[in-house]
């Protein structure tokens, strides 16, 4: 005797549900994913700009990273954000910045980033 199977699968609600679901989670991310990247070129752009030389002072290091910034087309760290301090006998240069990102109406997403390097 053969059972009758039920289908198996996504009604067409679940489906738009889910797809909807997706969509927005991939908007987000779409977003959000320039800033990351542009964090990282930060990153990336204060590590090199304290392993070029040794012996720099804190406003060589600054005007390097504002070269460096300026080539790179970083818009949300300026010159002045870097932060450049002695630790014992490491030199720590660090920038913190914010990025606002506007959705929809009036939902935006916070980025707060902090970009450190040592030598």
């Amino acid at each position: 005797m053969a059972f009758k199977r039920s289908q198996e699968g996504l009604s067409l609600l679940s489906f738009i549900w889910t797809s909807a679901v997706l969509i927005v989670i991939a908007l987000v991310g779409f977003r959000v994913l320039p800033a990351y990247v542009e964090y990282y070129a930060v990153e990336k752009a204060l590590q090199a700009t304290l392993n070029d030389d040794k012996n720099q002072s804190a406003v060589q290091i600054r005007n390097s990273m504002g070269r460096r910034i300026d080539s790179q087309y970083i818009d949300s760290v300026k010159e002045g954000d870097i932060q450049v301090q002695k630790v014992g006998n490491a030199v720590v240069a660090s920038v913190s910045w914010q990025r606002v990102l506007h959705m929809v109406g009036n939902a935006s997403i916070l980025l707060e980033f902090t970009a450190e390097a040592e030598r």
